[in-house]
């Protein structure tokens, strides 16, 4: 048998009771010998002969001494002295049971080193692997099971054929899972195509519990049956009423060493998972109904919160709310949150959405009982209808205002005035470009409308009109406009708009010739980096901040009015303050644009420089609208 190799204080070596009292209370485990119960009978008998045990001896006392520098000389010795065996391969395995630090096998050790070369012989002499039976290759397996060491576990499995014996491994495989070492079993799962036979609760899941989502994913991939159930019952963790560490108080109980990092069993880390992995595998959010629950909950609270401080309009509000609050769980945690808001606008609004719901008379929330009761839903009504049709003279002098005559605001939404825009936009040297869409919450945006400016026109494309605009005419925008290196196009922030149109429409953009496109972003902060700043006619302009509304107040006087910027753009018929509002953001490009060419010196090298920047093919960027 291989010598025991262990550390033992001097004293101590002749009482083994007391040693085994004094290494449990210190917490110290004694390693077995790596042979024992290595073979599928039994131990594995890693004795070496005569002329092997002092080859060994010298080989070791060389190790120590010259291991760094003379490595390709002592590779050469061991092969030659391996290649001397009847059986190579068992040798190897034999001398590196008999190396100290077997237990403990390091990327620079002996025993690492043993095994390395043994792979690398049988890369150069594939015949050498005939000679491994399957007790061969469980000890193979035995030895490298828990080293974590990739790359030697892959050049074993091939060496010694473990594959051979996957089957009778899947017991060794549970008992690894039993004693905590989950990472390893994924691995050799996936190595040896085993995934079927373990299920989510064996290895994904406590693979996410210990912070180990890229292995989880990496599973995932061979393990293609188990992604739907997985994904769903990460989903059913995100609870409304209970803690993610709650919903799996069962669930870890019947683990027995698992080390859980109880920080990634909280809402947010998992919702991300649930997020990301229904992305990665397609699913739509009706395979998770809890995360779109409360992502939904969230975005309905951010649109009031955004009422409030009049960043949108009370239509387009309510436009979204009636979108978006499309089940009783989602319309009665509406009208809580409402009710709980401070001040009397929140009440009244709850009044409204109550009565608009019909909820019924138990789950109407106490604050808004003796409003309800009262019958002051007729005020805010009235409130409502002088907001429609009043318009506040002082917000008409704040915000920018359009110039064009409402026929000159063209909306495109049949075949023959998309023609007739084609043929006007191909002789333009200039156009100005922008774009909506319907915000989402657990799918993509939804792209609605594009504006596109002229010196007299302003063109509303209806991306929804799918009956009248097919593949051809995108086709035709895309080659004749988008992609026509002679009309310079100007926006801002134009990744943002450039990305989702590639994504939802047939254009087939040439993105990576993006020199007939001008943002007017990075003209902004080209145009900040001057040391004194640019002198606009209502302002400095590095005291302006970098949305397009700023750049509006510096150049033109006044703000844009984005009080419908977040609203139902999927709504057909649009309201005319959606039509004024999208072709607003496109006029205003113009006027931004030939302000800045009247008003800044040099002007045309700033463009030029902006242009050269452009690099719509990165990923991830900061544009603010």
């Amino acid at each position: 048998m291989a010598k025991k190799y262990s550390v033992i204080p001097a004293g101590f070596e002749s009482d083994e009771e007391e040693m085994d009292c004094m290494m449990a209370s210190l917490k110290i485990k004694r390693l077995e010998d790596i042979t024992t119960g290595a073979g599928i009978n039994g131990d594995f008998d890693a004795t070496l002969d005569a002329e092997f045990e002092q080859f060994f001896k010298v080989f070791r006392e060389k190790w120590n001494m010259h291991s760094k520098c003379m490595s390709p000389y002592m590779r050469q010795h061991l092969t030659k002295t391996l290649m001397r065996h009847e059986n190579p391969l068992l040798m190897a395995l034999k001398i590196f049971a008999n190396c100290p630090d077997s237990s403990n096998v390091k990327a620079k050790s002996l025993s690492h080193f043993v095994l390395d070369t043994v792979c690398k012989l049988q890369t150069d002499m594939p015949q050498l692997s005939e000679q491994c039976d399957d007790n061969t290759s469980m000890i193979a397996f035995h030895f490298v099971k828990t080293t974590g060491m990739q790359s030697l576990i892959n050049a074993m499995i091939e060496t010694y054929r473990i594959q051979q014996i996957r089957e009778l491994l899947v017991p060794k495989l549970r008992q690894m899972l039993d004693d905590g070492y989950y990472k390893d079993v994924a691995q050799w799962s996936i190595n040896l195509q085993i995934t079927h036979q373990f299920d989510m609760l064996d290895l994904a899941f406590p693979l996410i519990a210990q912070e180990k989502l890229p292995l989880a994913e990496q599973y995932l991939e061979q393990a293609s049956h188990q992604r739907l159930p997985f994904v769903k019952f990460l989903d059913s963790l995100l609870h409304k009423d209970k803690s993610v560490i709650e919903m799996c108080e069962g669930i870890l109980s019947r683990y027995n060493n698992l080390k859980v990092s109880h920080h990634v069993l909280s809402y947010r880390p998992v919702s991300k998972i649930v997020a990301r992995l229904a992305k990665k595998y397609g699913f739509d959010d009706s395979v998770t109904p809890n995360y779109k629950f409360t992502k939904t909950c969230g975005y309905l609270h951010y649109l009031y919160r955004e009422y409030e401080k009049s960043r949108i309009n009370l239509a387009s509000f309510r436009e979204l709310v009636r979108v978006h609050a499309y089940n009783y769980a989602l319309q009665s945690d509406l009208v809580s949150y409402l009710a709980a808001a401070s001040g009397s606008g929140g009440e009244m609004e709850a009044v409204y959405w109550y009565n608009e719901f019909k909820l019924l008379p138990d789950d109407c929330p106490h604050e808004i009982k003796s409003l309800i009761s009262k019958n002051r839903v007729r005020q805010k009504e009235e409130e409502e209808a002088e907001e429609k049709s009043g318009t506040n003279t002082a917000g008409c002098e704040v915000y920018l205002s359009m110039d064009l005559p409402d026929e000159c605001l063209i909306i495109v939404d049949t075949a023959s005035i998309f023609e007739r825009m084609l043929k006007h936009l191909q002789g333009e040297q200039i156009i100005y470009m922008d774009s909506e869409w319907m915000q989402n919450v657990c799918v993509q945006n939804q792209l609605c409308l594009i504006q596109i400016a002229t010196t007299h026109n302003v063109y509303l494309i209806d991306c929804l009109a799918s009956q009248e605009l097919h593949e051809e005419h995108w086709r035709a925008l895309g080659a004749s406009v988008f992609n026509n290196a002679n009309i310079l196009k100007v926006g801002f922030s134009l990744l943002n708009d450039l990305t989702v149109l590639q994504r939802s429409l047939p254009l087939q953009l040439r993105l990576q010739m993006p020199h007939h496109y001008l943002d007017l972003r990075t003209v902004w902060l080209e145009l900040k980096k001057q040391r004194h700043g640019v002198e606009l006619p209502f302002g400095n302009l590095n005291r302006a901040g970098e949305a397009l509304s700023d750049l509006s107040m510096v150049c033109l006087g006044k703000k844009l009015n984005k009080a419908n910027q977040c609203s139902n753009w999927a709504n057909r018929p649009l309201r005319r303050e959606q039509i004024l509002y999208a072709a607003m953001d496109a006029r205003c490009l113009l006027l931004i644009y030939c302000c800045l060419t009247r008003c800044v010196p040099d002007i045309n090298v700033v463009i030029e420089k902006s242009i050269a920047c452009n690099n719509f093919l990165r990923r991830g960027n900061n544009n603010v609208k």
